[in-house]
């Protein structure tokens, strides 16, 4: 049948008909043909509670996971008088595929939403997040014992994108486990700064409040996480970034170079950041760098800068390099 055809309204016999073939199909565990004729009826926008179900039932009995997931989320989304019906579905859907996660993530949200859940849904999906919670924890728990002993053995072999990697999927994450190792990453040399800035971000996000030992560039600082600024939120930071709002009128693309390297210079030296750092300089070498790319060479040969500015453009050129090491492997 061509698809203008499908437009036509079903007479209400050969809706049965169907309906009936379809129902049939599915008791006798034919579900690729049940399938086809449930297909059909939503072609012509004839469907029902009954259709769904068995339309579900099809797709997750041919292990059509992501299409069984998609339609419950659809049918969810309805909010009829069979939401719970389906909320129940999804959730042992998604278990049986060992996603305890998103069990909890949608149980959570039916709960802190729905203000009475009937019975008996009630007690089955009480029943089933206590038991999703306690193997949601078991796999969170191997991961983090997976995740340690792959940096462990980063470390040990100075693969610094793997660091950068696994911190990095941290996030979000009990890094309880991973303290003693972030102390000694932290004071070590071989580590890239980077890898520490993002380590020291988890540590505040954790509100770790432990005075700890930072290594950069061969100088040493002991700082509080819990207690001291975040990157983006340190005096310093903020007054540059300041400083640099001047262009964004005028020069939104210049703006935008500038914001990003102001970014990339802190996320490599930070929490190595003297008050009485010259702003204004940094402000002109951050400047003059983004520009470069609205310049043709000529102009870029001819320009003269001073020896304070050229050094500062260095120290910014170094950082630079520091940042993108990791990103180039």
């Amino acid at each position: 049948m061509e698809s203008h055809d499908k437009k036509i309204v079903l007479f209400p016999k050969w809706k049965e008909e169907i309906e009936g073939k379809a129902f049939q199909l599915v008791r006798d565990k034919k579900y690729d043909e049940a399938l086809e004729n449930l297909d059909l009826l939503l072609d012509y926008q004839e469907t029902n509670q009954e259709a769904d179900i068995a339309r579900l039932t099809c797709l997750i009995e041919l292990g059509k996971q992501q299409q069984a997931e998609v339609l419950c989320e659809e049918l969810l989304a309805k909010k009829d008088d069979y939401y719970f019906a389906y909320v129940h579905i999804y959730a042992t859907l998604l278990f049986q595929a060992n996603k305890y996660h998103d069990v909890s993530q949608l149980l959570d949200e039916v709960f802190e939403s729905e203000t009475s859940v009937p019975e008996p849904y009630l007690s089955q999906l009480n029943t089933l997040y206590q038991l999703n919670e306690s193997l949601f924890k078991e796999q969170t728990d191997q991961q983090i014992s997976t995740t340690l002993s792959k940096l462990k053995e980063a470390v040990e072999q100075q693969d610094d994108v793997l660091q950068w990697h696994l911190v990095n999927h941290l996030h979000d994450s009990d890094i309880t486990l991973f303290l003693e190792l972030f102390k000694k990453m932290l004071k070590s040399d071989s580590i890239n700064p980077v890898v520490k800035t993002v380590i020291i971000g988890l540590l505040q996000a954790n509100t770790f409040n432990e005075e700890i030992e930072i290594r950069k560039f061969s100088k040493k600082l002991h700082i509080n996480p819990n207690a001291f600024p975040y990157m983006t939120d340190h005096p310093v930071y903020k007054n540059i970034k300041k400083e640099l709002e001047e262009i964004e009128q005028k020069n939104p693309t210049l703006y935008e170079l500038t914001d990003q390297m102001l970014y990339r210079y802190f996320f490599v030296l930070y929490p190595f950041v003297s008050d009485d750092i010259n702003i204004l300089h940094i402000k002109d070498a951050i400047i003059y760098l983004s520009s470069l790319s609205f310049k043709d060479e000529k102009a870029i040969e001819s320009e003269q800068i001073s020896e304070t500015l050229a050094r500062y453009i260095e120290d910014l050129l170094y950082y630079e390099k520091v940042y993108f090491s990791l990103m180039k492997k």
